[in-house]
């Protein structure tokens, strides 16, 4: 007989609404542990890219190292070209100076179109010869025997860096004298990374030599006639509200077509507003674009490269006299750099505009022997001609005794700021 159920009888199974609990609970606890998992993720991301970024700029500040502890040229005006020394030249850009602190350009739009603070002076120019104490500077070079291009290698270059946009270029063109050069091979920076100079249609290489006289550097324009003497790089610059920042023309530039190494310098306007942060404020081919893109770039996300040089008159923050400066901080000529630099050497500047430190060359100075000697009626004496005989001196007619450079980046998924410190002292040699 079949036994009937009880109040006690057990279950087999669960309720709807239990299952609905159940679930819901699994889902939350399973969104709990998702979301721990990304947020982990994104952490390990951001930490990686940081310790990239960090990893990127301190191979920037070696590089940019070594390159200044090479340095070729005694860094005290002016050099004689028989010395066979390079050059050494810096150029100070108005963007910022030591007297404002801050950039009156750069705005941060997601921020209402304020003053940036976070972006660094970022239209300095270092340019100089260099020697390698390690490997050798490799570059291209084009064998005109079968038409291809071939690496080269030379222990000294002449190098270039400079801010494009955020983009921290550094140039290298090796200075080798002994080569063939061939105006078959256009444009020539496409085939050629070695430096060089036109005289009457023929392409020569550098010597260091050549390169202390500043219309055989790069992107010194050199032109006949009429003479476009001191030969300015800063023809190379963007405007900005009447304002020209100084820049250099990038290797994708330099590869379009028709492009040798005297061409012509150009203009390009500022991104207005100018944010920093968003991109695409100076495009790396506004003068052209070119086959070779990135052989030049040293280092990304930068919003600043800030160059000083070492004023032994400058005042400082502990009230005694010693500091590292922009090129014309206060407009005083009593001291070493603080003023915009010697008109007579036509590469003077104002507070508003770029200001040149110049290793210069004997060549400029006013003499019909152009030796760089006393030249009397009768004929050189062997004096070395004093400031008063000297047509164009140097801007700066002072050594430098040390520089000094901010690097300064950003990480963008962090958004945090990285900056570092090179110093350099040049030593009497």
């Amino acid at each position: 007989m079949t036994r009937p159920d009880t109040p006690h009888s057990h279950r087999t199974g669960y309720t709807l609404v239990e299952i609905l609990v159940a679930s819901t609970l699994a889902l939350m606890l399973m969104g709990s542990v998702i979301a721990m998992f990304a947020t982990f993720g994104d952490s390990v991301t951001g930490s990686r890219s940081m310790l990239e970024s960090a990893d990127r700029l301190r191979l920037a500040q070696s590089r940019l190292q070594m390159d200044l502890a090479g340095v070729t040229a005694t860094v005290s005006p002016s050099l004689r070209p028989e010395d066979n020394q390079g050059y050494f030249e810096y150029i100070e850009g108005p963007a910022m100076c030591e007297a404002s602190g801050s950039s009156e350009i750069a705005v941060n739009i997601d921020d209402g179109g304020g003053i940036d603070l976070t972006v660094g002076d970022f239209d300095d120019i270092l340019m100089f010869t260099t020697r390698s104490t390690g490997e050798p500077f490799v570059g291209r070079y084009y064998d005109p025997a079968t038409g291809d291009n071939v690496p080269i290698e030379s222990d000294v270059a002449e190098v270039a860096w400079f801010l494009r946009g955020r983009t921290l270029h550094r140039r290298v063109l090796l200075v080798a004298p002994n080569v063939t050069l061939s105006f078959t091979a256009t444009p020539y920076y496409a085939h050629y990374d070695i430096s060089a100079r036109v005289r009457n249609g023929v392409l020569f290489p550098n010597t260091l030599g050549n390169l202390t006289q500043r219309e055989n550097r790069f992107a010194h324009p050199y032109i006949a006639s009429p003479d476009n003497f001191p030969y300015d790089v800063r023809q190379w610059h963007w405007i900005y509200a009447s304002t020209y920042f100084p820049t250099l023309p990038t290797l994708q530039e330099c590869t379009s077509a028709g492009w040798t190494t005297e061409q012509p310098p150009q203009t390009h306007p500022l991104a207005n507003p100018l944010d920093m942060w968003a991109g695409s404020v100076m495009p790396d081919n506004a003068f052209g674009s070119g086959i070779r893109i990135s052989d030049d770039v040293i280092l990304t996300n930068v919003i600043g490269f800030d160059v000083k040089a070492w004023d032994p008159t400058a005042p400082n923050v502990s009230g005694g006299l010693g500091a590292y400066v922009d090129l014309g901080y206060l407009n005083d000529p009593t001291s070493r750099f603080s003023h915009v630099g010697q008109p007579q050497s036509q590469l003077a500047g104002s507070a508003n505009t770029a200001r040149v430190y110049d290793t210069w060359s004997t060549a400029y100075y006013d003499d019909s022997w152009n030796d760089g000697l006393d030249n009397g009626a009768s004929g050189p004496n062997g004096i070395v001609d004093d400031d008063s005989e000297k047509l164009y001196p140097p801007p700066y007619p002072v050594p430098l005794r040390g520089i000094q450079v901010k690097i300064r980046v950003f990480e963008p998924d962090s958004r945090q700021v990285r900056e570092v410190t090179v110093e350099h002292e040049f030593l009497p040699r």
